[in-house]
């Protein structure tokens, strides 16, 4: 526009855009398809920067993968305690948890784990385990340590194993395709829930 400079970005503000960008879209790509099937190649093709730019940024795609899940596990953990400091009936937080949850981390869960498994280094395998314990299991655990101090947990249940189990229980909800079921997300996590809290029996 005629009249206003635009400020020019200095290189230190360049390289923490160009960054920014390779990150935003190495999610995209990650969480659509997995590790292994996505290429550094295709990050830097979608961030419009060359592949030799993308790794002055991050030196291989084991680190950028990282370095993705650790900002989306950071995310999750701040909406994960908001939940709980809200201090809403047990059942609807856990509710909102779970859909919280499943909408940050859109990737089909299953996949990211053999693909974890099977391409990474044993010293990355380690620290995304310890991401994910951080973001998702330790906010829950929180979550049944309180429902315990309120006496709605049963004393034989552990509050580390009860966030495990609901881990386990909702992770074939993670990345599903929507014309896979019938029912829509809510419904199916609501009847988890049923399950998780009260069993299968009258």
């Amino acid at each position: 526009m005629e009249g206003v400079e635009m400020e020019k970005l200095t290189r230190k503000e360049e390289m923490q855009k160009t960054r920014k960008t390779i990150l935003a879209h190495a999610q995209q790509l990650f969480m659509l398809k997995g590790y292994r099937s996505t290429s550094t190649r295709e990050i830097a093709e979608f961030s419009q920067i060359t592949q030799p730019a993308l790794y002055h940024h991050f030196k291989d795609k084991e680190t950028l993968y990282i370095e993705v899940i650790r900002e989306v596990t950071q995310k999750v953990t701040v909406e994960l305690n908001a939940i709980i400091a809200g201090d809403i009936e047990p059942e609807l937080t856990l509710k909102k948890m779970i859909l919280t949850l499943i909408d940050q981390h859109p990737t089909n869960i299953m996949l990211m784990i053999h693909d974890i498994l099977n391409e990474m280094k044993p010293e990355n395998q380690l620290i995304l385990f310890q991401l994910s314990q951080e973001a998702y299991t330790k906010p829950l655990s929180h979550y049944f340590v309180e429902m315990a101090q309120r006496g709605l947990l049963k004393s034989t249940i552990n509050p580390n194993t009860a966030a495990s189990f609901v881990m386990m229980s909702i992770s074939p909800l993670f990345g599903q395709q929507p014309f896979k079921h019938k029912k829509p997300i809510e419904e199916q996590v609501d009847e988890l829930i049923q399950l998780m809290l009260y069993g299968v029996f009258n």
